[in-house]
């Protein structure tokens, strides 16, 4: 249970939503579930309008979604909408990658124990490891960049749909592959080359697009 006040509401309210998205993101919340206010402000013992404005903040944001006769759902994506996502994603990671690259010369520990943790992971099988640093690997380079517009867009792509709905359904195998393409992108910025360092990142990103457009049609909403 949520430990909030009524006196902070906008605060509570951000609480419910990082508790929402945290369960989709653990699968306990899955595309097309319905959601109402009454369960969650009883499981988190807030009020509905707590609950109200999480649902409002996480439907701009692309998380959940509304249908009509429905109320409120975690939101489904198509194809083509997985593929928009990914391609934008791609292009704006590709972009954190080159602005943060001087911060990140000069501190150049905190990507190097980063990959280590990711790399530990992977030798360990730990999937739990490897996504929670894998997460902290993606934001390192909009926060370094210091552009708060491009951190701000990549923050929400990250919380609505970006692994959230279907991390927990590619292979594992897969994804701890993916750690080798980690190790080009810090080679890359390591090594000074903007370049190979911008694409080296659009290049991961797509191919974890590519990766969820291998699962079944029955994983997303009709085109």
């Amino acid at each position: 249970m949520l430990q909030v006040t009524d006196r902070d509401p906008l605060s509570t309210a951000q609480q419910v939503a990082s508790a929402i998205t945290q369960a989709v993101r653990g699968g306990h919340l899955v595309p097309g579930q319905r959601l109402t206010e009454t369960e969650l402000a009883s499981r988190h013992g807030v009020s509905r309008s707590s609950v109200r404005e999480a649902f409002q903040r996480l439907t701009v944001d692309g998380l959940l979604a509304f249908e009509p006769h429905r109320g409120v759902t975690v939101r489904r994506l198509s194809r083509k909408e997985v593929d928009d996502l990914f391609a934008v994603r791609s292009s704006l990671e590709a972009l954190a990658v080159g602005l943060a690259l001087p911060a990140l010369q000069a501190e150049s520990a905190r990507l190097r124990t980063l990959q280590a943790e990711m790399d530990d992971a992977v030798a360990a099988n730990d999937m739990a490891r490897f996504s929670e640093a894998n997460t902290r690997f993606h934001a390192l380079f909009p926060a370094a960049a210091n552009n708060a517009v491009l951190a701000e867009t990549l923050t929400r792509l990250s919380n609505s749909l970006y692994w959230l709905q279907f991390r927990m359904l590619v292979d594992r195998e897969d994804v701890f592959a993916s750690n080798a393409e980690h190790r080009r992108i810090v080679e890359a910025v390591l090594a000074d080359d903007r370049q190979i360092a911008e694409t080296a990142m659009r290049g991961h990103v797509i191919a974890s697009g590519a990766l969820i457009q291998r699962l079944s049609d029955d994983h997303f909403a009709p085109a």
